[in-house]
Order: structure tokens, then sequence, then C-alpha cells
């Protein structure tokens, strides 16, 4: 007889039974997962009051468990200077590969190098970032090993700027004495030093130094810093290439002083010797640079004399800010002739050089331009799109992760021990292990990665990782819709637009409610604790310490009515209020100038890499969430208001 679904009354008794017992052992592992999460937690408080003993108890009961690692770990990290090899060895052996075994490592080499224990040195060693290390371990080589040998590492740690330390004497002392540098590499090295103003170390290389042209060439350098233009007048110009480094040097050195003296200074010493035209075209870099530093009149004139062999990406910067504030458009337009080599900004040089295009008459290869940016999904393609009167392009396609996938790469024990920190309350421990194994990943996984940090519920790891990947096309990723009824509720309440909020909030905090700044600020709208607490006294909103602004409610309260009054203050300019958001008001007023501008030029023109970034990130956000809130999407330049003076007086609206 079959029941109405059309199963036999047996078989859909074994459907219930089975069903039960899933359900049952669900309830049983996540009671078993619960209570070893406890014991976890007991373990590590009885480690931080010293209590080890208590602590291995517990961690005996925690075979199963991925944390359980940790608190070996921790036994071990406390007890570094007296652990024995073959305990400490295996550890590191059993965990290879892991954040715990390669920083319990770096902690454990430290030590045996204190202990000048070199020969366990050895066996212990991995490859290390730390210049300290990697000396020491130069050293322990050399107890068994030949200079020969270890000559073409011990050069590979000399030519590294960074802090070398005493550690690295023996060795560096072993190179000199071995008749294999010349007089010609080290004094490549010392210019490689004096370049990083690491002098100290130009010194002790300089000491060793066997012939007398290059001992004085290095005194003359000593003395630029003191007396440049003396050092330019003296200096016997000769085809020297060591004299020719040193006169350079004290021509940069004058630059800071008074930029017309060393450009008179450098055109009298440049008649006087031959020079490469690698020189000549350092030379003009030098002046070029320093008369921007400085706000040199002739600063345009002196960027555009800068040869090509000498225009790098700290010179097409100033190129492009300096001719976006002069509207120096036909020098921008030849300067934009020349590649990018700015990193990651070849749609901001694009689009400045359709903008420049457009203004001396070459209409036609500006819209060009204009029409293969507008395709971007970005601030400039946005603004391209404008000014074409063409829809924002948005190219959005998810990432399709496998269940697969997903199973494998949360199978790995770092992301194991990763979520287990987040869900035992030890954030700082969970990025730590996660950032480490993001490192070990393809590209491919990154993407897996990044959907499974979602489904984690941490969309701040989803986001970065992203960018490791560079896989931008999954905006739900990239954007979330989180905490979006707050947005909502709040912006109303301030008459702001919601997906401003939820820009500002992607750009300070990706989302992280927990999250601090190194400068303090706090929360999903990083807020100082002091803005949050004169805030909270206007608008009435409860602030009992800075903890306060940890919770998403308090923050975004507090945030919205800090960005409405910034946006009041600028008169609805949304350009300002995003700058003073991330700045401050002060540097704002810094940052005005004594006309009015256009604000997509002033952007350009904020002297702060990070807040122009933030500026230009903000808008762009808002676009993103507006389409996300499905709401109509205000076009970039329809909501760019110009940016006034710095001491307006007349009409409210200015015109650039």
């Amino acid at each position: 007889m079959k029941s109405c679904r059309g199963y036999t009354r047996p078989y859909a008794w074994m459907v219930f039974l089975t069903l039960v017992l899933t359900l049952g052992n669900s309830v049983v592992m996540a009671a078993d997962l619960a209570a070893q999460r406890d014991s976890f937690k007991r373990a590590r408080q009885a480690q931080t009051r010293g209590d080890f003993a208590q602590a291995s108890r517990l961690a005996a009961t925690l075979k199963d468990y991925p944390l359980q690692g940790y608190l070996t770990y921790e036994a071990l990290r406390h007890r570094v200077s007296t652990v024995p090899e073959d305990e400490m060895l295996a550890f590191l052996g059993e965990q290879q590969g892991s954040y715990l075994a390669e920083h319990l490592r770096t902690t454990w080499l430290r030590e045996l190098a204190r202990k000048e224990r070199w020969s366990t040195f050895r066996r212990a060693y991995r490859a290390q970032d730390d210049l300290v290390l990697q000396c020491h371990h130069l050293r322990a080589r050399l107890a068994v090993e030949s200079v020969s040998e270890v000559a073409a590492d011990i050069q590979s740690v000399w030519q590294t700027n960074g802090a070398h330390g005493a550690a690295c004497d023996v060795a560096f002392t072993k190179l000199y004495s071995s008749g294999l540098v010349s007089d010609a590499m080290l004094w490549q090295r010392v210019v490689l030093a004096m370049d990083n103003g690491d002098v100290s170390f130009a010194r002790s290389v300089a000491a060793h130094f066997s012939g007398a042209h290059q001992r004085a060439a290095f005194a003359r350098w000593l003395r630029a810093a003191a007396a440049p233009q003396e050092v330019m007048r003296t200096i016997d110009v000769d085809d020297s290439p060591e004299n020719h480094t040193v006169l350079l040097a004290a021509l940069a050195r004058l630059t800071r002083q008074n930029v017309d003296v060393a450009r008179a200074a450098w055109a009298q010493a440049s008649q006087r010797g031959i020079f490469s035209n690698a020189d000549r075209a350092r030379a003009a870099r030098i002046i070029a640079l320093a008369a921007v530093k400085t706000g040199h009149g002739a600063r345009i004139a002196l960027l555009d004399a800068v040869p090509t062999a000498g225009v790098d990406a700290e010179v097409q910067r100033a190129q492009l800010r300096e001719a976006i504030v002069a509207q120096a458009w036909t020098e921008l337009v030849r300067w934009t002739e020349l590649d990018n080599q700015i990193p990651d900004e070849d749609l901001r040089w694009r689009y400045w050089r359709a903008h420049a295009l457009g203004e001396v008459g070459r209409n036609d290869e500006a819209r060009l331009l204009l029409a293969e940016l507008a395709r971007e999904r970005d601030y400039y393609g946005f603004l391209a799109a404008d000014r074409l009167a063409l829809e924002y392009q948005f190219h959005e396609v998810p990432i399709a992760a496998t269940r697969a996938e997903l199973d494998t790469l949360e199978q790995r024990p770092g992301l194991r021990r990763a979520h287990e920190f987040d869900m035992t309350g030890l954030p700082l421990h969970a990025s730590r292990e996660w950032n480490f194994e993001m490192k070990q990943l393809t590209p491919r996984e990154l993407q897996v990665a990044a959907v499974l940090a979602s489904q984690w519920q941490r969309p701040d790891r989803a986001i970065f990782v992203l960018g490791m990947a560079n896989a931008y096309d999954d905006l739900s990723l990239r954007f979330p819709l989180l905490y979006t009824d707050l947005a909502r509720k709040h912006a109303n309440r301030h008459s702001l637009d919601p997906a401003r909020v939820m820009a500002i909030m992607r750009a300070e905090s990706a989302f992280n409610p927990i999250v601090r700044s190194p400068v303090g600020a706090l929360g999903l709208m990083q807020l100082m604790p002091a803005t949050g607490r004169e805030t909270a006294g206007r608008a009435g909103v409860r602030f009992d310490n800075a903890r306060s602004l940890l919770d998403p409610a308090t923050n975004i309260a507090l945030g919205t009515v800090y960005l409405n009054q910034m946006l009041k203050r600028y008169d609805g300019n949304f350009a300002m209020a995003a700058a003073a958001y991330n700045a401050g008001p002060g540097r704002v007023r810094q940052w005005q100038g004594d006309q009015c501008i256009a604000t997509e030029r002033w952007v350009e023109t904020i002297p702060f890499t990070e807040t122009r970034g933030y500026v230009r990130r903000a808008f762009f956000y808002a676009a993103i969430y507006q389409r996300r809130l499905e709401r109509p999407i205000m076009k970039l330049q329809s909501v760019m208001l110009p940016i006034p003076p710095r001491d307006r007086r007349g009409p409210a609206v200015c015109v650039p």
C-alpha cells in the first residue's frame, strides 16, 4: 500500500529516521564544537595567567580541534629559550608551511642566534625576510663553508637596502677581505646607500676603498650636505663618473635651498665637463621636481624641459598635477604622448589626455579616447561617459565557485584556524592566519577564497582578496549590501542619499564593524572617539565610551550626523565633504584656492594621495551603490559642484 506521496510506508519511515539521525548528529556535532571552543578559551586563559600545566591538560582534550596547534605554539613560544631542539623541530615539521610554524621559527632563530648555536640555527633556518636573520644565517654557514662558497649570498644581502645591524658585520668583513669586491662595486654600493639616505652604511662601505680617487669623491659627497654650492663650484668636473654623481648629489641638495641658485650653478658646471645625456636628464629632473615642490614660477617650463630619459613616475605625477592646476593643456598633450609610468593610474592618464586634447581643439581624438574610457567601470570611465552622454558600464560577472572548490579551500588547516579564531573572538589572530594563507593561493583559489570569506561573514576579507586576485567584476562581493536598513534609516533622517552612506562605509571600513585605524578611528564609518563624543552630544545619541563606536547602530547614527554636518558646511558639495571626512575641514580649507575651480580639476590637485583617491572612490562607490540599491544613478558631473575660493565673497554659486 502506498502513501499519498507515492512512497511505501516502510520507505517513508526510513527517510524520516535518516532525517532525524542526520539532524541529531548535527546537533551533537554543534554541541561538541561549542564544548571544544569553550575548552580552548579556558586553555588560552590559563596560558595568559602562566598556568601552562592546566592549559596542557585542556589541550589534550582537543585533539581534533583546529586550534590545538595554537596552544602548543604558545607553550613552545613561552619557553623558546629552553625548549629541546627535537621537540621544536618536530612541531615545525608537523606544522610546516603554516603561519604558526613560520612565526615560531623566526622567534626561535633569533634566540638561537643570541646564544650563537649556529649548528642548530642552520638546521632550523628557512628563507627569512628579516635582513638580520639573513646575516645570522650567513655567519652560521661561514662556520662550516668557505667565503667563496657563501660570497654570492653575502653580496645579495650586502646589496639590499635596510637595517643590516651588527649581525651583518662578520659576513661583510669576510666579503671585504676576500678580494671579491672591487672599488667600482664598493662605489655602486655607496651610491645605493646614499640615495637611500643611509649615510652610516655608506661610510662603513667607503672605509674599504683602496683607491684615493673614490675616497676623495666620497669625502666631497659628505661635504656637499653642508656646502653644496661650494662643492659644485670647486669639484674637478672631468669625465669621472664618481665626480658626476657627487656633483648631481650636490645639485639636489642646493635645489632644496634655492632653485635659481642651483640652476645657475648647474649651468656653469655643465660647461666645464663632459656629461652624458643621462646625467643631463637627471639634472633637469632634479631641478624640475624641486621647482614643483617649492612652487617656483617656472615649474611648468622646467617640467617641460626634462628630457624623455629623465621622465619617470614621479615626474609624470608632477606634470599631470601641475598641468591641471595651471590649465597647461598644450604641455599636457605633449607630456601624455609618452607611455604612462604611474602604477595603477592608466585611466587617469588617458582621461586627462582626452581632456587636454579637447582643450587644444583636437576634438575627434578626444572623443575617440573618451569613448574607449567610457567602457570602463571606474571613476574616470564614468566621467568619460558623462562627457559623451552615455550610460555607465558595470560589466558585472559573479564568481561561480563550486561546492567542491569551497570545501577543498575550507579544509586548509590555516583557513580552519582563521575561522575558529573568528568564532572564538580573536580577530587579530584570524587575520594573521588568513593573510598568511592568501599568499599561498593561486589567482583562482583567491577568487574562491573571496566567496568563502563572504559566506563566513567577512566582507572586508572578500574585498581585499579580490584585489589580490585582480578580480573586480563580482559587484555583489566587492560592494555588499550590509547594514542597509540602518543606512536608509539614518540617511532619511538627515536627507542624505543612502548610497553615499554605503559608499563611505565601503571606503572607510570595507564593512568591518570592529576595525580600528592606526590613528584610532573606529567602526564602520571610522569615527575618532573625540568626534564621536562631540557628535553624540549634538545629536542626542547615547555615547558611553569609545567602544560605543564598535556598535553598528551607534556608529552609523553618528557617522551620518557627521557626514551631514560636513555637507552643510560646504553647501552640499560632496567632494569637499568627503575630503573633510577623510582629512579634516582644516585641510580642505588649505586646499581651496583663490579662485573658483571645477571639482574634477580640484580633486586632482589634492596633495594627499590617500585623500585624493578617497574622494574619487566616494563618487565612484556612490554610483555603484545607487545601482545596487535600485536608486536613480546620479551622474558624477551632475553632482560635482564647483569648489569655491578659500575666502569666498559675494554669490554662493561660483562658476569655474
